[in-house]
């Protein structure tokens, strides 16, 4: 095998902090506060006016779908208060239809909702909607895997969304400045390198490829794995992966990634912003740097430590990559430095997936609190707004 060696050089003097005047200008105050460093005040309450007190959220049909991963996040006998380590929590939750008329807002989880359900709700809209009440339509997926039907236009005043600039924003996981004061402990990068024992791994049971897939990332994972025999560990159904090893999906954990140097974190579509657990559990988490396919490599570095991941769309090919790879495994101190970030930020998981914290309706109560009422917002064109022809990559190769 021929190795081709790479030298990327990168010199971080000074930290970037990513809310420049440009990011921040279509952000929510909510949206600026979750891009801040470590300690930065939350916004200042507004006093908007509610009915209820504590106020209502209705969660519309779903709610007890949606239980499974925000209020018991997968873990099946415990339930959990949203309001846990939230900077607010006089919200209260309703899944019942009776409290519909009278809630202070509903959100709505488009994912799960089919063209009957927005039939309905636009009827509802139109019969029985007070003039001030919110309307919250949700979704984790992309637009790739959104269905937005016609009826949704006009009816919404707030989206929730991974993307920072929704008006309640939902990352997977978050970016954050450290705070260097007296607690600050300085983390020795040098001990990550003892516990990885293993060179490479991915793990999915979404194995749709092809033309009429969202993202041909298994097409592009056959390629590494026949151009580094025996070292791409597969998890899961896909390329005839090893399906009993880590079997919980979002339930539990896979232990079994901290053995890795480096994870493939290549997501179900290349869409701005979408970024998910991939990234932020089975990598970070597990102290493995992140080999991203999935949103331009633009937004990563709005999104992600400086340093901390590596994108296929600067290699030529898979084999580019393979080769990259091996280099840093040969190389300890060139590994590490993909390391250093850690001793600069702090990576949250907020996500919900395999027991970790869910922030969802936190920050949606935080949103009612610190997002302005006036002037009134609303969406008169959903598809618009959530575009899979503008916002995403059909083949990330061709952006190569």
């Amino acid at each position: 095998m021929t190795y081709l060696y790479f030298v990327i050089v990168q010199v971080f003097l000074v930290y970037p902090v990513r809310n420049t005047a440009i990011d921040i200008k279509n952000l929510s105050p909510l949206g600026i506060w979750l891009r801040s460093p470590d300690g930065t005040p939350h916004p200042k309450k507004i006093n908007n006016a509610y009915i209820n007190n504590p106020i209502l959220i209705n969660v519309w049909k779903y709610g007890s779908t949606l239980e499974r991963r925000h209020i018991y996040r997968f873990q099946k006998s415990k339930k959990f208060s949203p309001w846990d380590g939230c900077s607010v929590n006089d919200c209260q939750l309703s899944y019942d239809d009776k409290d519909l008329e009278r809630a202070d807002a509903v959100l709505f989880h488009l994912h799960r909702m089919t063209k009957k359900d927005a039939k309905e709700i636009a009827l509802w809209s139109r019969e029985k909607r007070r003039p001030s009440q919110i309307w919250i339509f949700l979704t984790d997926e992309s637009p790739m895997h959104t269905v937005i039907y016609p009826e949704y236009n006009g009816l919404f005043n707030w989206s929730m969304n991974y993307r920072i600039n929704s008006d309640v924003p939902v990352p997977y996981g978050r970016t954050i400045l450290q705070r260097h004061d007296g607690n600050f402990h300085q983390f020795n990068i040098d001990h990550i390198i003892k516990n990885k024992t293993k060179f490479i791994a991915v793990m999915g049971s979404n194995c749709a490829n092809g033309p009429k897939s969202p993202s041909n990332r298994w097409e592009y994972v056959k390629k590494l794995f026949d151009y580094l025999p025996g070292q791409l560990e597969i998890y899961g159904r896909c390329l005839n992966g090893n399906m009993t090893a880590c079997p919980g999906h979002f339930a539990s954990d896979c232990p079994l990634l901290n053995d890795y140097k480096f994870y493939l974190a290549f997501e179900n579509s290349n869409c701005q912003e979408y970024l998910t657990e991939k990234v932020f559990w089975n990598a970070y988490s597990k102290y493995s740097v992140p080999v991203i396919m999935g949103p331009p490599k633009s937004d990563c570095e709005q999104l992600l430590p400086p340093h901390s991941y590596i994108h296929i769309n600067d290699f030529p090919s898979p084999l580019d990559l393979g080769d990259y790879l091996l280099m840093l495994d040969v190389s300890d101190n060139a590994y590490l430095e993909y390391h250093a970030w850690r001793n600069e930020f702090n990576v949250l998981n907020e996500h919900g997936y395999f027991g970790s914290v869910s922030r969802h309706y936190c920050r949606l109560c935080e949103s009612l609190h610190y997002n302005p009422m006036q002037p009134s917002k609303t969406y008169w064109n959903v598809e618009k707004y959530w575009n899979k022809n503008d916002q995403c990559l059909k083949d990330p190769m061709n952006s190569i």
